[in-house]
């Protein structure tokens, strides 16, 4: 008889919801349970999902994972009336007489910002990750609202926290600098991504639906005021009034709570310009028909002024593609001598840059960046 011993899994809770407002943070998770996808069977913890009905078969659906179960996490959220007890109870209690809380057991949740119906999770089994902190260098991107956020938010993890991973070296340095004295445990951990089937895909047709040429440039960012969308649009400027067109063609959902007139300004440029014919607006486009236009550019640009670490590169890299990045710190950490860089806010270096591509060829051997992005977070987690 072969040893049917049950396997005992570890269970790792997962907040996760399909936000196209912050798609960098969807991303994540998804790339976070593909990650965990590529462990052998008996290594691969159960993952308790909270999320909605919609988000949570979206999550299963792409990832495919076969140890996941579902949690309503509007369950969490208080109605009107408990609301009403809960004040009153305060004022004349000094303390809630409605808690809701996560009553059963998880070994860890990795969580990305902070619930009180999750706290009843021993705290030092719960692990935070901040992205970012854009907030500190560039508050000029930000309304008040926004500002207030990200700072009482960073301040409970560093008076509260036990564990926090972070995407990079240089987003640590910016934790150590502005929180100095946290107390917990810090960890950073490179993610990978996993992409869908999009081989597939016809690239002519592609290009026929979005009106493309056959050779262009792709800057693949949310439309974001430090996403530097414009340094991009002033090199290809430059580059047609010099007599070389080249096209730079931009997806990204094109909506910035925090600066609602920052695409139209864009778009606005481009017509006064009279660049429409080298610079493109895809807007918000279907994930697979994003990597298949990647895939097919000449060259990946990534622009940004400030990233935690950058999925769009990531992306490039799966697929061996050429980036031409601005310097900042974590785009060097994270290409390293692969990378392409210009000076971030100078046009005519981007422009230059654009002018070297011919015959570049990258080859980033991707396979491994997955399983060791599974293997690093669940040492992070204590559970290897």
């Amino acid at each position: 008889m072969g040893d049917s011993k049950q396997v005992i899994r570890k269970k790792l809770g997962l907040v996760f919801f399909n936000d196209e407002q912050w798609i960098g943070g969807t991303y994540y998770t998804l790339n976070l349970v593909h990650a965990l996808n590529t462990l052998p069977t008996n290594e691969k913890p159960e993952i308790v999902v909270f999320s909605n009905s919609h988000d949570f078969q979206k999550l299963k659906a792409e990832t495919n994972y076969p140890n996941l179960s579902y949690e309503e996490f509007s369950k969490s959220e208080y109605s009107n009336y408990e609301r009403l007890i809960n004040k009153i109870s305060i004022k004349i209690f000094h303390k809630k007489v409605i808690n809701k809380k996560y009553k059963k057991h998880l070994d860890a949740l990795f969580i990305m910002q902070r619930s009180e119906y999750l706290e009843t999770i021993p705290t030092d089994k719960r692990f935070y990750w901040i992205p970012d902190f854009q907030n500190k260098h560039f508050p000029q991107f930000f309304n008040k609202e926004g500002l207030d956020t990200k700072h009482y938010r960073s301040l409970w993890i560093h008076r509260h926290a036990k564990n926090l991973i972070l995407s990079s070296e240089s987003v640590k340095r910016d934790w150590v600098a502005f929180y100095p004295d946290f107390k917990g445990k810090t960890s950073v951990v490179h993610f990978a991504v996993t992409h869908p089937e999009y081989d597939s895909l016809n690239i002519d047709e592609i290009r026929k639906k979005y009106k493309l040429p056959k050779v262009y440039f792709f800057a693949p960012n949310q439309f974001w005021a430090h996403k530097n969308h414009m340094v991009a649009i002033k090199a290809a400027e430059l580059l047609k009034n010099q007599g070389e067109s080249l096209v730079i063609v931009f997806s990204g959902k094109e909506n910035d709570n925090r600066n609602p007139g920052y695409t139209e300004s864009l778009k606005g440029y481009v017509k006064n310009k009279k660049l429409g014919d080298v610079i493109k607006f895809l807007g918000f486009i279907d994930r697979r028909e994003q990597l298949k236009i990647m895939k097919h550019a000449k060259a990946v640009i990534q622009p940004s002024l400030f990233e935690g670490w950058s999925t769009v590169i990531e992306d490039a890299m799966s697929m061996n593609q050429v980036v031409i990045a601005s310097d900042i710190d974590v785009n060097i950490e994270q290409l390293g001598s692969d990378g392409i860089y210009f000076e971030r806010s100078n046009h005519v270096s981007l422009a230059n840059r654009l002018l070297d591509y011919v015959n570049l060829v990258r080859e980033f051997n991707y396979s491994n960046r997955k399983s060791n992005f599974a293997h690093r977070i669940l040492n992070v987690l204590d559970f290897d």
